[in-house]
């Protein structure tokens, strides 16, 4: 039975924004993105002393644990491990030859991104480094490219401007600034100054990418516009939503109409070089000559398809095909294949690309999920990491940026910068103090609960408006109980959970409703993110999920199907529950939509094994007999069994239960036997 409440998705050692650690760690953060781009060096000291910094700070502070993070958060740290360890494995399988050393060393960095975001998500005060640096950071390397041009300068790539490191990175990160900054312009809570300043830096990042040359950007800049307008742009309005994006391509075309700047000949020059490739004639340009390197990346790939032909085989297999003439010779230069997913494939086969697709998959989903957040500068910071990781993935088709350090360090400075500001930037929001300005109603259902009820409704005594509590006939103190927290506590029959919950609505009288179990305790945090939701006025979305946390078997499931984030928090008059005898939910009346919290709501689902394994036999036998009502049938009875293990691996692998230990692996045998008994009953109602 629950004691206490954690709160995991809040650290708890911080360091205050007027430490002079964190003043500190904000300089060297400024300096990284605003110089990053135009002085040599500067990215990766910058990169390497803020991990240097959180490798020590986390190890005095004892806080390396993983306690304390999201769900989805420790999947981001098991992604970079998990990527970084295939490519040790695929090493270790096939060989380190001198280049594979020297790969070595910069793909261990990646790891680097752990230190590095759990040091930044506990120090406060650093978005304004954040945004400063980028507006910096875009500002000064359109000056440089635009100096670069106008001065006449030629560099080791002729008149394509690249900074201290080559036109593809430079062109690429300055245009992702630009595209972070647009949150910054149409942020109304700015003063004028900083969205002008704003969109000054979005006028020299686009001129540095255009002046840079660099076009394996550019594929990503409509794609990235989409993006704007589907998730952070749902929360402007029209103007600002479709006419930012407007803007940004106006001024993008009108830019490359000066004679100066060639970026729609070269993205021409990519459907000319694509086309004579395809008809099997040579072909000059960059390009063709990734095309070929291609081309021989995957022949290479299908000989040995599954743990890849390894490291150091494609430079082999490229000067194979320069001497029998299948390949221009100024291809020996390269010693990968300019395409990340080639070289994952290369060096560790289906693992490696499967690893390489969940470092940028995981965290895609978690900031997507965060789009719909409440939290105005969190939402920000979400967006600028949906940008950055969205940019990259691009980039990452047509070259291999875990192949060179300068793509390693931007990476890794976005991604852990991005992730780690978005949960300070959460911690500072929740910390304002606010007042609801709508009505919150708090319905609870109940029978025979008088061990738990308590720790459900205390924490929402005299928070919640209204507590409205339907008893379906205790036979122990539940009533009596539940009487201290509220007058609002009638008895009826037992009509299944959806009718009983409707009920239970229908007798609300708040502007929106929260609805619990008994066995859902709600602690301070999500209190706080729900008044900060509700004070807004009017709320961004008409709904909202609530993602559950579960305690059982004595510990703590963040992981499997029961971590999902069931919709909770509604307005009263936008929805109602289905009629369904168990697992009903909330529908919504068309044109509500549905946001997401990220506080969670606690779950203590089961006392020991033995009511789990009662309840979910229960619920089996229950959605059976809907199932079979609707005309479901089980016709095989081997159905149930490959259900039940389809379950099993549903949960405990790809939904990663198995990083909640023990428990992790309680939970997944007993769903697997709830799902095995489901189909076993439904095939018994069948038979008559």
């Amino acid at each position: 039975m629950p004691h206490s409440v954690s709160t995991p998705s809040l650290p708890t050692a911080t360091v205050a924004a007027s430490d002079a650690l964190s003043r500190f760690s904000a300089g060297i953060l400024f300096l990284t993105l605003s110089l990053g781009l135009v002085l040599p060096k500067v990215a990766g000291a910058g990169f390497l002393l803020l991990a240097l910094t959180a490798i020590v700070w986390l190890t005095r502070n004892r806080a390396w644990h993983l306690r304390g993070l999201h769900a989805s958060e420790r999947l981001l740290v098991l992604a970079a491990l998990l990527f970084v360890g295939v490519w040790l494995l695929a090493w270790l399988w096939h060989g380190l030859d001198a280049d594979g050393r020297q790969g070595l060393g910069r793909i261990l960095r990646l790891l680097l991104i752990v230190p590095l975001f759990l040091y930044l998500r506990r120090i406060d005060g650093l978005a304004a480094a954040w945004w400063h640096g980028l507006a910096a950071g875009a500002l000064i390397a359109g000056a440089h490219a635009w100096w670069f041009l106008l001065s006449g300068q030629i560099g080791e790539f002729e008149n394509r401007a690249g900074g201290a490191t080559n036109p593809i990175y430079f062109g690429g990160i300055a245009l992702l600034m630009a595209f972070m900054l647009l949150a910054r312009i149409s942020d109304p809570r700015l003063p004028a100054w900083a969205r002008i300043l704003a969109a000054a830096a979005v006028f020299g990042g686009v001129s540095a990418s255009l002046l840079s040359g660099s076009r394996g950007a550019w594929v990503a800049a409509i794609p990235l516009l989409l993006l704007f307008v589907l998730s952070f742009g749902r929360h402007l309005g029209k103007a600002w939503q479709i006419g930012l994006p407007a803007v940004f391509l106006v001024t993008t075309i009108g830019l490359n109409l000066l004679p100066q700047i060639n970026m729609d000949q070269r993205l021409a020059d990519v459907a000319r070089e694509v086309t004579t490739s395809l008809r099997g004639q040579p072909g000059n340009g960059g390009v063709a000559e990734r095309i070929q390197m291609w081309r021989i990346s995957l022949a290479e790939i299908r000989q040995r398809p599954v743990l890849g032909p390894g490291p150091g085989v494609f430079e082999q297999a490229l000067a194979e095909a320069v001497e029998d003439g299948r390949a221009s010779p100024e291809l020996l230069v390269y010693r990968h294949p300019h395409s990340q997913l080639l070289s994952a494939w290369l060096h560790g086969g289906i693992p490696g690309l499967l690893s390489l697709i969940v470092l940028f998959g995981l965290p895609l989903r978690r900031f997507w999920l965060m789009r719909s957040s409440s939290l105005d500068s969190t939402q920000t910071m979400a967006w600028c990491a949906l940008a950055s990781i969205g940019m990259l993935a691009v980039m990452a088709l047509s070259e291999s940026i875990f192949e060179r350090n300068i793509g390693v360090i931007w990476f890794s400075v976005l991604l852990a910068g991005s992730l780690g500001l978005m949960t300070s930037e959460r911690r500072r929001e929740l910390a304002a103090p606010v007042q609801r300005s709508a009505r919150l109603s708090v319905i609870v259902i109940v029978c025979n609960e008088a061990d738990r009820i308590r720790h459900c409704l205390n924490p929402i005594s005299g928070w919640a408006d209204e507590i409205v509590i339907l008893d379906s006939g205790s036979t122990d103190d539940t009533v009596a109980i539940c009487r201290e927290y509220t007058d609002r506590v009638e008895q009826t029959d037992w009509p299944g959970f959806g009718p009983q919950k409707q009920r239970a609505l229908d007798r609300a009288s708040g502007d929106w409703v929260l609805s619990l179990d008994a066995d859902e305790v709600i602690d301070a945090e999500l209190k706080r993110e729900i008044d900060f939701t509700l004070a807004q006025t009017p709320p961004r979305h008409q709904a909202y999920t609530l993602p559950w946390l579960t305690h059982a078997f004595g510990t703590t499931l963040q992981h499997g199907h029961w971590a999902r984030a069931p919709l909770r928090l509604f307005r009263r008059d936008c929805g109602r529950f289905t009629p369904a005898a168990v697992h009903e939910k909330v529908v919504l009346e068309p044109g509500c939509k549905t946001g997401h919290l990220q506080a969670p709501l606690h779950h203590y689902s089961y006392r020991d094994a033995a009511h789990a394994r009662a309840k979910l036999t229960g619920y089996a036998r229950l959605q059976a007999q809907e199932r079979f009502d609707a005309g479901r049938r089980c016709r095989w009875p081997a159905l149930a069994w490959i259900r039940a293990v389809l379950n099993w691996i549903d949960n405990y692998l790809l939904r990663a239960a198995f990083l909640d230990g023990r428990g992790g692996w309680i939970m997944s045998r007993l769903t697997a036997a709830y799902t095995l008994e489901k189909y076993r009953a439904l095939a018994r109602l069948g038979r008559g």
